[in-house]
């Protein structure tokens, strides 16, 4: 069979910087391709580094991709601030193309009936994992006996309730994670993806890459939605596997200089890393690149840091998301602030730089709660940060409480899904207040702070090129403005 695979877009105001490849796709594509299938995948968010933010145009190079593949399968991602991007592509892909139309991905997950609902072109939702779903339709596999796809038929004439029609993530599920090939990053613009930036591993000027080492999460932040598609538990690529796909990635990309590993939890088991970083520095990788994960603030140990350090880790993003207890409770994060503080100390004594996540929005926030947080970047000094707004996610527990069924209710238009997303619930400052405190307070000091960062982590020889890529990217982005 042939399957074309469509990610959703951004909503950019200039021109998008390369950052973590799309990987489901690259995993099914992967999978689908082992078994003489072909696949091509169109990636909304670099054709516009491509063609630039007319979406018409991304619209029509779509549109003529689809009529020169010729596919049997459409396959749509999903997240929920996009959705509506989804929705649009639905529309304009059916009106020429008779095949099977799917969609994947966190929302639809999330609201598999209301999926199918709210988009009619579709003909089925994947829920949880696509690589055995595809597999066993491309196969050609009695649709009712595939449990991770919700079949619309089905659906609309109660079978769903009567068979083994998903309604829970697990039931996509890949059993053997190392059975599964390396992801195919050839699907994909990889001249735009290992293009040298800073915003993969935070403040390096690197070419990068990213990958999984393990799926799932063991904990359940009450406004996370980062495992939705995992189910619950965590599973494990092993480290023999993790180990030849770096190995085999670097040999295939030898421009590549960086690796972001996307797992949500990496250090859910120390014993398991530590192996990993021993075969790093056995095998001679910790010399070949550098690398970056997630972590948990309450995984960090002093010991394994520096092994990772040697093994060649230079960055850690923990999810700090306040500098108040109140907050952190609130969203069930499951630590402390003085964990997040020790954390940082400990990955500064290792020499491993700190990518700290912000978040803002929260429950009951004020101008002196917001002057807080900001203190707290000032006094810790995280490598880098990010600040972003607590959001209603569906298939969060945060949703569940406060997100009055919006997605379930209402159109997915853009005004509608943009409105939903830019509504402050839980904060007691007013529009007006938070745009003059950011412009004033937050903004003056991210960009001294984030511009000392790139000069200090990236190597002084590398400046002129990363001042040139700088200059380039602005001239772009005036000329891409003039044209519009």
């Amino acid at each position: 069979m042939r399957f074309l695979f469509v990610t959703h877009g951004t909503e950019e105001k200039k021109l998008p910087l390369p950052h973590w490849i799309p990987l489901g796709f690259a995993y099914i594509g992967a999978l689908l391709k082992r078994h003489g299938h072909a696949v091509q995948v169109f990636d909304r968010y670099a054709a516009m580094a491509r063609f630039g933010l007319d979406k018409q145009r991304i619209d029509q190079a779509m549109l003529k991709a689809a009529k020169t593949f010729a596919p049997d399968v459409v396959g749509l991602s999903t997240v929920s601030p996009m959705i509506y991007d989804t929705v649009h592509c639905a529309k304009i892909l059916r009106d020429d193309f008779q095949g099977i139309m799917l969609a994947g991905g966190h929302h639809v997950t999330a609201l598999p009936r209301v999926t199918l609902e709210k988009i009619p072109e579709l003909d089925g939702v994947g829920v949880g994992e696509g690589e055995d779903s595809l597999l066993a339709l491309a196969q050609g596999t009695k649709r009712d006996d595939i449990s991770g796809i919700l079949w619309r038929q089905n659906c609309e004439n109660g079978q769903d309730k009567e068979t083994r029609q998903p309604s829970e993530p697990c039931l996509g599920r890949v059993r053997e994670l190392d059975g599964l090939p390396f992801p195919d990053y050839s699907l994909f613009d990889t001249g735009f993806y290992t293009r040298r930036a800073s915003a993969v591993l935070r403040g390096f000027h690197l070419s990068t890459l990213s990958m999984l080492g393990s799926r799932g999460c063991s904990y359940r932040c009450s406004f996370c939605t980062e495992s939705l598609i995992y189910g619950g538990g965590v599973r494990f690529h092993s480290v023999d596997y993790i180990t030849e796909m770096v190995a085999s990635t670097l040999r295939q990309y030898p421009q590549v200089e960086g690796i972001y590993f996307h797992d949500n939890d990496f250090l859910i088991d120390p014993v398991r890393v530590e192996h990993l970083c021993r075969r790093f520095i056995g095998t001679g990788l910790a010399k070949r690149f550098l690398w970056a994960v997630q972590a948990r603030a309450d995984r960090l140990e002093p010991d394994l840091l520096r092994l990772m350090r040697q093994a060649g880790c230079v960055q850690i993003e923990i999810g700090v998301e306040t500098a108040q207890q109140k907050d952190l409770d609130a969203v069930r994060k499951g630590t402390t602030v003085s964990v997040n503080e020790r954390a940082l100390r400990f990955c500064r004594d290792a020499g491993i730089t700190v990518h700290a996540s912000i978040m803002t929005r929260t429950a009951g926030e004020s101008l002196t709660d917001l002057d807080v947080k900001l203190n707290w970047l000032k006094r810790h000094k995280p490598d880098t940060f990010s600040w972003h707004p607590l959001l209603r996610q569906p298939g969060s527990l945060l949703y569940q409480e406060t997100g009055e069924k919006f997605f379930e209710t209402q159109d997915w238009t853009r005004d509608n899904v943009r409105g939903f997303y830019a509504a402050d619930i839980f904060s007691e400052v007013t529009p007006e207040e938070r745009k003059h405190w950011t412009q004033s307070r937050l903004e003056p000091f991210s960009r001294k702070h984030h511009r000392l960062a790139r000069l200090r982590l990236t190597p002084m020889q590398r400046w002129p090129q990363m001042f040139f890529d700088t200059i380039s990217r602005r001239v772009k982005n005036r000329m891409e403005q003039f044209s519009r």
